[in-house]
């Protein structure tokens, strides 16, 4: 899965349609509260067959990978990396270092990701807080990302899409339906293009590239 966390923990959540919490907090093992079955190989545990609400508390920036067929998925505290896939349900993250969450339909709010931060969902919100770069995507529903510091794809179909950034950088930004708002720093010095795919010839001072189009929506960068 790659690098893992301070504990180098990896934890494996399979629940069917029930409500998960995970926990990151200070301890070293980890715990379940609710009816599952538990299995450990190394640093590995594996949870799954869940009966009930579960919470699984874990250590702080353990890795996570997460299936469910339906029902709300809390993390409370910094995790390592997530990765999520989810058929339906409201899906939150407070802190990650790294975050891969695919959802066919349901919310998805996001607090704070180190680094990248990819989501996709066929229908549903998209709202994250701070991050690195972002690849996000949802065929109907708003995309929000607050705090940018890296790089950021983002596309809808049917929605708006609102970036804001804290440090230069490219995006590609694409809606059919809806208004794309953009906030750079001050003194960014951006390329501002409609063309998504084509080459462009950068004048030598460009800080970053936006390419931002709306077919039936306004578009403002700032």
């Amino acid at each position: 899965m790659g690098n893992h966390g301070e504990h180098e923990a990896v934890v494996r959540i399979v629940a069917g349609s029930h409500r998960v919490k995970v926990v990151a907090g200070e301890q070293t093992e980890v715990a379940i509260e609710g009816k599952a079955r538990v299995s450990r190989d190394g640093t590995t545990t594996t949870v799954d067959h869940a009966e009930s609400r579960l919470v699984v508390k874990v250590p702080e920036g353990a890795d996570i990978v997460i299936g469910v067929n339906s029902g709300r998925i809390e993390t409370v505290g910094r995790l390592g990396s997530v990765a999520l896939v989810a058929n339906s349900g409201r899906v939150t993250v407070d802190k990650a270092r790294t975050v891969d969450i695919r959802v066919k339909s349901g919310a998805v709010v996001v607090g704070a990701v180190e680094h990248e931060c990819r989501i996709r969902s066929n229908t549903g919100r998209i709202e994250v807080g701070r991050c690195g770069s972002a690849q996000v995507s949802t065929n109907s529903g708003r995309i929000q990302l607050s705090e940018v510091s890296g790089s950021v794809k983002a596309n809808c179909v049917s929605g708006r899409i609102s970036i804001a950034q804290i440090e230069a950088a490219d995006i590609d930004a694409e809606t059919v339906s809806g208004r794309i708002e953009i906030k750079q720093p001050p003194g960014t010095r951006a390329h501002r293009s409609a063309e998504m795919d084509s080459p462009l010839d950068l004048p030598a001072d460009c800080d970053c590239v936006v390419r931002a189009r709306s077919v039936s929506g306004r578009v403002d960068v700032k």
